[in-house]
């Protein structure tokens, strides 16, 4: 039934829909609020009442873009475009965010501080660097002039701004510090940390010896730590969704296309004058490059090239998601020879290396006898170049060792080596060619990608019919009509990786529209396929139900068990073996020693990551048996022989000083940006206007 069709029989209900939206329209023109949402926002966001601006938001993803260009030579991807969106959104808001707080401490940055950046005694590099003579001084004259001139004005207001803008993070940055010195004592205490040693005895008891079998965990448990834990639970707003597929990859149809394009243009090529000329006037997908080049410096799949006469074109060739051809543009003779081969390799071990060497021979028997080598690499060979029928290019003599650089060289034209034995395999080589030429190579390539006319059109449109019969006729009843596969996807709010999608910044973002079940919105176009989906439900921020988490409660409880367990079990052990060799015998353990154990270290020798008990070695009573101590990952009976600590007074020399200073104002500054930034986003006022615009 054609869509038309389908809409006959609703037309009374968009009828009187029509007539109910335009009452509305009226009756809100009336009042003049049509006028305030036809208008909509002026800007595309605020933060604390400060605008960001069409322009500068544009300017700033434009820029991420261009460089993503210059770098790479290709456009990006919608999904990379989707990222530079939210980044420059993400540094906008940020910006302003900071720039309120200066407002509210008082940092300002005055018109004097200004000039002196400009003219003062030592200018800012960035305006030194023009008027800096060869001696180093500085062009007092020239500035002037050139600050007085009208034609620019507005260059010194761009400078002006930008030393603003940086001072003005210098100041932040200098009252961030200011409040967060290092003191004196915490110097003191790391030198404590870092020069106090013990030297001790333990015998450790792995949580792991308590068996499965000997844990319970009931339902009441895992509600009542459910009950005492929620928050520990919470999710952000997520989506669960079915979702069919159209893809935007090219078809076998496509590459027949491109390769018949690149067939046409072989004679046009084989005639030019100037092959760089032709290779950029033809927007060729891969550079030109005009160099000389030896034989085995030329890719596999253009080593017909090197054996052509000058000025002819190979035919179309597929590889890596390309056609390309070739045109040899001069050669000359080169020092040294290369042959061209094909490999079959037969991996082999010890139980069946005898069987793999009589298959190799067999193989050198065949290609002798007529068949095809190439037809026996696709099918046989374990080396990467099997489905290229083992075509390897031309290769160098030292490419390989001397017994098999030996046997491919010293191999006729036409003829295969023997089996070889490289490693724990069997290979084979037929020599193709041999040759000491060097070339020049003119390469034109074009990508092979979906017609964006053809098939990308048509799967866009499949995908809009689909969308429109699923929301008539049902979602499931659609895609079973047609055949198509239907997957389930779930994404969570601020998480670009979607389940059975992917990343896809481009999806979270429709789907962060949707606030309840059962919608069905517009075709969604990601960079390799469309998607329609149906949103099957909406989880709002808070808790996780406790069925979703209870395997994962469930592990917690059994951890917590297994250490209350071998707590228990060791404590009656200690309790009638006061010495640790008689607690490790009673348990068929072992008294292990460790002879120098640093304050400042979180692992034990033998025992892993355990800053528990470190801290336990440097608080227990000397040559006495411990208690014991629940470690991460064992329980711990200890005994410490020997402990030595810094005397109270003791001299801490400059050079710790210094870098003990520098390594924790670091550790400070990171941890407070972080919780400074995140806190002051929370008290932000914050509106984003851009989906008024998008």
């Amino acid at each position: 039934m054609a869509l038309m069709e389908r809409l006959r029989n609703s037309t009374k209900v968009i009828f009187w829909i029509l007539i109910l939206s335009f009452g509305l329209l009226w009756g809100l023109a009336d009042t003049g609020a049509i006028d305030s949402i036809m208008l909509g926002p002026r800007s595309f966001g605020e933060v604390n009442g400060r605008a960001i601006t069409s322009e500068e938001y544009n300017a700033r993803v434009n820029a991420y873009t261009q460089r993503y260009q210059e770098q790479t030579g290709q456009a990006p991807t919608m999904e990379m475009r989707s990222y530079y969106d939210e980044l420059a959104w993400d540094e906008l808001v940020l910006e302003r965010i900071i720039d309120s707080e200066m407002e509210r401490l008082g940092i300002i940055v005055t018109d004097e501080e200004v000039i002196e950046m400009i003219t003062g005694d030592r200018p800012h590099p960035m305006v030194a660097q023009f008027f800096t003579r060869e001696d180093g001084s500085i062009d007092r004259l020239a500035m002037q002039d050139a600050i007085a001139a009208p034609e620019n004005t507005e260059i010194w207001l761009n400078i002006e701004a930008q030393l603003r803008e940086q001072r003005s993070r210098e100041k932040l940055n200098a009252y961030i510090e200011s409040s967060l010195r290092v003191s004196d004592d915490e110097i003191r205490q790391e030198f404590v940390r870092e020069n106090s040693t013990a030297s001790l005895q333990f015998v450790r008891f792995p949580y792991s010896g308590v068996s499965d079998d000997e844990l319970t965990i009931s339902d009441s448990e895992i509600r009542s730590y459910y009950r005492a834990n929620r928050d520990k639970f919470q999710q952000d707003k997520s989506w669960r969704f079915d979702f069919v597929e159209f893809s935007k990859l090219p078809t076998s149809e496509d590459t027949i296309r491109i390769i018949s394009e690149i067939d046409g243009m072989r004679a046009s090529f084989a005639s030019a004058e100037n092959d760089s000329i032709f290779v950029y006037q033809n927007f060729s997908d891969r550079p030109f490059y005009g160099g000389w080049l030896n034989a085995s410096e030329v890719n596999w799949y253009l080593a017909d090239a090197v054996s052509m006469q000058t000025g002819e074109v190979t035919n179309p060739i597929v590889h890596d998601d390309l056609v390309t051809i070739a045109k040899k543009s001069a050669s000359r003779t080169g020092s040294e020879q290369f042959t061209r081969v094909r490999t079959i390799r037969l991996n082999f071990t010890e139980a069946n290396r005898a069987e793999q060497q009589a298959a190799a021979r067999d193989i050198v028997s065949r290609v002798n006898a007529g068949e095809s080598f190439a037809d026996i690499a696709r099918s046989n060979s374990a080396h990467n170049s099997a489905v290229r029928g083992g075509d390897l290019g031309y290769v160098a003599r030292g490419d390989y060792s001397t017994a098999i650089g030996n046997a491919i060289f010293n191999t006729r034209v036409g003829n295969l080596t023997q089996p070889l034995e490289d490693g724990n395999a069997f290979v084979i080589f037929q020599v193709l060619d041999r040759t000491n030429q060097e070339v020049r190579l003119a390469q034109f390539s074009r990508i092979i990608e979906a017609d964006g006319g053809g098939t990308i059109r048509q799967q866009r449109e499949d995908a809009m019919d689909f969308r429109e019969f699923a929301d008539m006729d049902g979602f499931d009843r659609e895609a079973e009509r047609r055949g198509l596969p239907v997957s389930e996807g779930f994404a969570t709010k601020d998480t670009p990786f979607i389940t059975g999608i992917g990343q896809s910044r481009i999806l979270l973002a429709e789907l962060e529209k949707i606030s309840r079940r059962n919608v069905i919105p517009e075709v969604i176009e990601l960079d390799d396929r469309f998607i329609v989906l149906k949103v099957r439900e909406v989880i709002s921020a808070g808790p996780r139900p406790v069925e979703e988490v209870r395997a994962q409660i469930e592990t917690t409880l059994r951890a917590k068990k297994r250490q209350d367990l071998t707590r228990t079990r060791v404590e009656q052990l200690l309790s009638s073996n006061n010495t640790l060799e008689a607690l490790a015998a009673a348990d068929g353990k072992e008294v292990q020693t460790v002879s120098t154990l640093r304050l400042s270290a979180n692992t034990i020798p033998g025992a892993g990551r355990e800053p528990k008990v470190v801290g336990a070695a440097f608080g227990v009573e000397l040559n006495t048996v411990s208690k014991v101590v629940t470690g991460d990952n064992a329980a711990f009976v200890i005994y410490v022989t020997d402990r030595s600590q810094p005397e109270a007074d003791a001299t801490i020399p400059s050079s710790f000083r210094q870098q003990a200073r520098q390594r924790l104002q670091q550790q400070k500054s990171q941890g407070f940006q972080e919780i400074w930034v995140e806190r002051l986003k929370e008290d932000a006022e914050i509106n984003d206007f851009r989906r008024f615009f998008m």
